[in-house]
């Protein structure tokens, strides 16, 4: 009984300590349409108490759509759009694909401790990545 009460307690004890936490990420493109897709057990979630997302589109956006595993954006020309994205994760990389739809254009996200950037000279190309969300 003292066995099972014991395996009982451990488990519980690791299920707290790989609690989710809340990440906020920076986003940048010049590309006339972009994906963000996560690969892992994260998920994209709405801003926390005391935070506000915020786009900016140099010339304007078509269309924005946010789920909680992939984000999509058209622009209208090919204009500088920032924006900050919050995601929930138990880990601390987040595996990402990244697309642009321009040869010559960028896509790039970051967080406080890493950068990734697509900009291969390939029209319509997504590049897996990882992103380091928070160092231990």
């Amino acid at each position: 009984m003292k066995v099972l009460v014991l395996a009982f307690l451990t488990a519980f004890s690791s299920q707290l300590l790989a609690e989710e936490t809340v990440y906020e990420l920076e986003f940048e493109t010049d590309s006339n349409w972009t994906s963000i897709e996560i690969r892992d057990d994260a998920v994209f979630v709405n801003a926390p108490a005391g935070e506000s997302m915020n786009v900016t589109a140099k010339d304007g956006l078509r269309s924005f759509t946010i789920s909680p595993k992939k984000i999509y954006l058209r622009s209208r020309t090919r204009g500088l759009v920032n924006m900050n994205l919050f995601v929930k994760s138990k880990n601390n990389v987040l595996g990402l694909t990244i697309c642009k739809g321009s040869p010559s254009s960028y896509t790039s996200i970051k967080s406080q401790q890493a950068k990734q950037k697509n900009d291969l000279k390939e029209k319509d190309h997504c590049e897996q990545a990882a992103l380091v969300l928070q160092l231990f």
